[in-house]
């Protein structure tokens, strides 16, 4: 096995995520409601970090399959391109989020960054953005109880 540079930063995501949980640790567990305390989202976080930086670091070779030559000029101009308009449209997401509220806000963001990342569909970008923001709603404003900004959709 030899250590590339993607073994390397998997390596270093492990190590980061050991000590990230280790760090949790010492934060306390319950909350007065019965929910999640502070270690939950550290402890949880650092654990993913552990087991997908270890995946990356231990697990089997890449292998460069036949195919097109590595990226051109013209791929990096696009790249940057797209690195760019994700700013952009994360700059507009954060301008938006309070008059929009989280639901349609984080609904538009995702389905714009599903279509502009590749996806031709709009009805499939819409459905993956519908369900992520569903989700997401559920799980911070659900069972984390975090209040969210409500904007045009609020009683």
């Amino acid at each position: 096995m030899s250590w590339d540079g993607s073994r390397v930063m998997g390596a270093a995501a492990a190590a980061l995520g050991v000590v990230t949980v280790a760090l949790a640790s010492g934060l306390s567990e319950g909350t007065a409601t019965g929910g999640p305390g502070t270690r939950f989202l550290p402890a949880l976080l650092g654990g993913l970090m552990v087991l997908l930086g270890a995946m990356i670091a231990f697990g089997p070779a890449r292998v460069r399959l036949a195919g097109p030559a590595p990226a051109g000029e013209a791929d990096a101009g696009r790249s940057q391109g797209r690195a760019l308009a994700t700013v952009a449209v994360m700059g507009g997401y954060t301008l938006l989020l309070d008059r929009l509220g989280f639901l349609l806000a984080t609904t538009a963001l995702l389905a714009v960054l599903v279509r502009m990342y590749g996806e031709r569909r709009w009805t499939v970008a819409l459905g993956v953005a519908v369900c992520a923001t569903g989700a997401a709603y559920g799980l911070f404003a659900g069972w984390l109880k975090v209040p969210l900004p409500p904007g045009l959709l609020a009683p």
